[in-house]
């Protein structure tokens, strides 16, 4: 044992995982919000866990002299690589820009390069390349391979197993670079899988109204001023004519959750049809609707197959995940919103999925917004007061009042509706308690209204009035597929009329 222990194999693994973490991973950690010396160190104990689950990976290529010496220079090419662009742009590695990268060609790659990503791209790779010749040089026929071989897949074992360590480090450069690719690959599957097109018998409405869809983050019904929040929290939408359904329930608390039952048939008592029939996207598009995905979030296995039946999917930024902390607002998806509601065609099916009111909030509502003070300054939320924590979250809802109006003044002339449901709430000190994913009242109740235009209510004054009687009721998520339907004059045997939020028999109590 003892020789084992100083045959040097160990130490070299530590100092090439050291070399990995000290001038890559690093990246991932700097831009972190920390408010004290405390929080700095809860910073450097996240990035030392990283650096105990990449260990066992370093070791274990160092086991073969020559899986080393190909795979090592690859890891840190590719992981200077990230790093260059992680301080430069901001940017972290998605699934979205794995899509980006295989459907560009070469000149808009190209366009990407720069001498500042070159210099280091080259030194990464020469690095790589010396830690290999060090290893060749250095440790000859290993005596104790399989000691070495065990205490790598033990600890690999160990340091993966759990979701709480596996999903933070996966995230991180460079296990990303397995774990992203991984994910990208099981969402291709997941929708290039054929499902049978949703009902038989289809009746599409000769008027065709432009319909929006805003999916909303983290939104909680009682933080809205129109639903009686004592503070100016939507200054702009109260001034609308909009009809609030405040007491909403979502049985999921987490987006990859709740998003399934909100587009498609699925409820509490059929929960697999989120899993094998298609959204109502489906019957949009069968009857001539034009269908717009905009996100402002990276998708996930759940949903991804329904981002993917629509006619169009712009990503709003492709570099973004929630493990960034820089501005990352829902603005960015006003230009192609304005693109595809420009001319008088009103046959579309716009879906914007926002990033809302997603932690860390102050990320997603700029400088101009800071209008609740004083706010978080810490990504650790055991180190921010409650009042920072609701200050810097109504913002975010202010915000998203500025944003949505900006939507509104775009369709004032059109026939048009828009629904807007958040996917969840959010806890915000209740029982000492603050975001999602976990069982809290707040997180079960998301914000919810509808504006129609003028002339939308015109056409359709039974359906106004059916909002203005039900807007007090309770209705659960599985309320919009159907909603959302009947708002477009489609009817189809799927839809079950007694759940939308135009119908004056109400099941759902």
């Amino acid at each position: 044992m003892a020789r084992f222990l100083k045959d040097g194999r160990l130490l070299f693994s530590a100092i090439a995982t050291l070399f990995i973490g000290l001038t890559c991973t690093s990246a991932d950690f700097v831009t972190i919000p920390v408010a004290s010396l405390w929080d700095a160190a809860v910073v450097f104990a996240q990035w030392a866990i990283v650096m105990i689950a990449l260990f066992p990976v370093i070791h274990l290529i160092t086991l073969n002299r020559y899986v080393f010496a190909v795979f090592f220079p690859i890891v840190c090419l590719l992981s200077g690589v990230l790093t260059w662009f992680r301080y430069t742009t901001g940017t972290v590695l998605t699934t979205m820009i794995l899509d980006a990268t295989f459907d560009n060609d070469i000149r808009i790659s190209a366009e990407l390069m720069s001498p500042g990503l070159f210099v280091i791209a080259v030194a990464s790779l020469l690095a790589g390349m010396l830690f290999a010749f060090y290893r060749f040089r250095k440790f000859g026929l290993n005596r104790y391979l399989w000691w070495h071989l065990a205490l790598a897949i033990i600890w690999l074992c160990g340091a993966y197993s759990h979701w709480k360590i596996r999903l933070p480090v996966a995230e991180k450069i460079p296990t990303n670079l397995y774990f992203v690719t991984s994910r990208y690959l099981a969402e291709k599957r997941i929708y290039l899988k054929t499902r049978p097109p949703l009902g038989e018998n289809i009746t599409c409405g000769e008027n065709r109204p432009l319909v929006i869809f805003i999916l909303g983050e983290s939104l909680r019904a009682d933080h809205l001023q129109i639903n009686g929040y004592e503070r100016n929290t939507t200054p702009c939408l109260a001034a609308e004519d909009i009809i609030s359904f405040p007491n909403i329930y979502s049985e999921g608390v987490i987006t990859n959750v709740s998003l399934p039952t909100i587009l498609t048939r699925a409820d509490g008592i059929h929960p697999e049809r989120a899993d094998n029939e298609r959204s109502f996207v489906d019957l949009f598009k069968r009857c001539g609707y034009h269908t717009v995905w905009l996100a402002n979030q990276e998708p996930a296995d759940s949903y991804v197959y329904f981002m993917q039946e629509c006619d169009t999917l712009i990503y709003g930024n492709i570099n973004k995940s929630s493990y960034v902390f820089d501005c990352w607002t829902d603005e960015v998806l006003l230009p192609d919103f304005e693109t595809f509601t420009r001319n008088s065609d009103t046959s579309r099916l716009i879906i914007l999925h926002t990033i809302g009111s997603h932690w860390y909030y102050n990320s997603h509502y700029p400088a101009d917004f800071k209008h609740f003070t004083p706010i978080t300054e810490s990504k650790i939320v055991s180190s921010n007061t409650r009042e920072q924590m609701v200050n810097s979250y109504d913002n975010t809802v202010l915000y998203t009042d500025f944003f949505i109006c900006n939507i509104i003044n775009r369709l004032r002339a059109a026939n048009a509706i828009i629904i807007y449901l958040s996917d969840h709430g959010e806890a915000l000190g209740e029982d000492g308690r603050y975001l999602h994913a976990f069982d809290a009242p707040a997180a079960h109740n998301p914000a919810c209204f509808v504006w129609m235009s003028q002339q939308y209510k015109v056409l359709y004054p039974d359906r106004y009035k059916s909002l203005s009687d039900n807007c007090l009721r309770r209705y659960d998520t599985d309320f919009l597929f159907h909603t959302i339907l009947e708002s477009a004059n489609i009817q189809s045997d799927v839809i079950e009329p007694e759940k939308s939020l135009f119908n004056p028999l109400i099941i759902n109590q």
